[in-house]
């Protein structure tokens, strides 16, 4: 499941924040604006950092608060919440910051504390006595103050924070953040008991946000801590919390109902060579077709179990023993079982790659799993396609299908051996999910030292 969530006022800035997760091995997404927000749910499972963006850098303050709300709700649980702010420090930053910390205040039973960390020193630009400065110069002293849309007129990071909200602000200098690990410590806990929401603090370098990021963790491992910040911070809370760690790469999961000679003696080397685990699907009484509800748990708990890139592989038939004449019905209910099979298992442990052999097999799962098709990148034998599904919850989830009778011995190990490739491919890259309302335009990951924002 996600473990972060990040709410950006703009599009760029939320691509430049999902990249610096996919950076870490962490799998983001990022997400247009919806009416309904309810679409966050749905890419919880695949996700390990989900960036949505509300549209509302340039909005009135009034109209900030809802879509936040919404989109935290839809988002909960987490246990990284992050308001993706302009490193620039335009825009409603202080609304967005106490939306959130008001939504999340709903939702969670911890203490819930704001940490402002608007430096992104790559960029170049830091925060020194609670002012950002670009290039080392103050915000309102730059052609920033003559902006069309959204003038700055300070560089007060607490100032900002402050306007149109009611938040109480604390200020973390940068003696204190340059101090030894243990004093900094102790800076944080004393600024934890007084009455604030926020701790803004400075920082000249990335080790400084990941300085004050270990100790506010080390402070206080009770806090639900809130990031804002154009994307270093959250990426160094998250650091600090351990969630990059936690992500990994998935297991790879192939479905098989093809009872050709040629797929049994693949199936036989794949396992062979591969030792993947096997799950044979418990049957419907007095049949072929598999149980779905007996099976489902035993593909889940053989998911859950799976090594990085290991093969989970569920097989209707694997030897001459398992062969059966199908009736009309069973042929036709076998697929749609697989397919349902599929479509439950992955909802409860997500995979990095699928492979399908068979091609009744391969349009019942990817009807089950609501993709339109796929996005084909190559061939890995003549009839053996690998690509991304294309549309559903499961968009951009590699995989590599081929028929029950196409190429040799060897051609399933090809197949899978592709997806792996694409599989650890894709846990690198940030995806672009539609909305329910509004497509979004593909994604690229932002250089390290490069952000997105429109800025001078």
């Amino acid at each position: 499941m996600a473990t972060v969530l990040v709410v950006a006022d703009d599009l760029t800035g939320a691509n430049a924040s999902a990249a610096g997760f996919a950076r870490t091995g962490m799998r983001a997404v990022t997400l247009g604006r919806a009416d309904e927000w309810s679409a966050i749910a749905q890419f919880h499972p695949q996700f390990d950092a989900i960036v949505v963006t509300t549209d509302s850098r340039h909005a009135d303050p009034h109209d900030v608060r809802g879509p936040i709300h919404a989109a935290v709700r839809a988002g909960w649980p987490v246990e990284l919440l992050s308001t993706r702010v302009d490193t620039t420090l335009r825009g409603n930053i202080g609304v967005a910051t106490e939306a959130m910390l008001t939504a999340v205040r709903e939702l969670s039973d911890r203490r819930v504390m704001a940490l402002c960390l608007t430096a992104h020193p790559l960029a170049g630009r830091v925060t020194v006595d609670g002012h950002q400065l670009l290039q080392g110069r103050r915000l309102e002293q730059t052609e920033l103050a003559r902006d069309p849309r959204t003038p700055v007129d300070t560089s007060d990071v607490g100032e900002l924070l402050t306007r149109f909200t009611d938040l109480r602000v604390g200020y973390l200098g940068l003696s204190a953040v340059t101090s030894p690990h243990e004093e900094l410590v102790a800076t944080i806990r004393a600024l934890l008991r007084e009455d604030i929401d926020v701790i803004v603090a400075d920082a000249l370098t990335v080790e400084h946000l990941d300085q004050v990021a270990t100790a506010a963790v080390a402070a206080d491992d009770e806090v639900q801590w809130v990031t804002v910040d154009p994307g270093p911070g959250a990426l160094a809370m998250a650091t600090a919390l351990g969630l990059p760690d936690r992500s990994g790469a998935g297991p790879l999961l192939a479905v098989s109902g093809s009872a050709t000679d040629l797929t049994r003696a693949q199936l036989h080397r794949l396992i062979t060579e591969r030792g993947c685990r096997v799950v044979r699907p418990t049957t419907l009484p007095d049949s072929v077709v598999p149980d779905v509800e007996a099976t489902v748990p035993e593909v889940v708990q053989a998911l859950e179990q799976a090594g990085p890139g290991e093969i989970v592989l569920v097989a209707t038939v694997l030897d001459g023993s398992d062969l059966r004449r199908l009736s009309p019905e069973e042929g036709d209910e076998l697929p749609v079982a697989l397919g349902e099979i599929t479509r439950r298992s992955l909802a409860e442990s997500p995979v990095d790659g699928l492979f399908t052999t068979g091609g009744d097999i391969t349009a019942a799962v990817l009807h089950h799993l609501d993709g339109q098709g796929l996005e084909v990148e190559d061939e890995v034998v003549p009839l053996a396609v690998a690509g991304e599904i294309v549309s559903g919850p499961h968009a951009g989830l590699p995989m590599v299908t081929k028929g029950g009778l196409v190429g040799d011995t060897e051609t399933t190990l090809l197949c899978l051996d592709r997806l792996a490739e694409m599989a650890q491919a894709r846990t690198r890259a940030v995806r672009a999910a539609p909305s329910l309302t509004h497509p979004l335009p593909s994604t690229t990951s932002a250089r390290p030292g490069h952000e997105g924002d429109t800025t001078p």
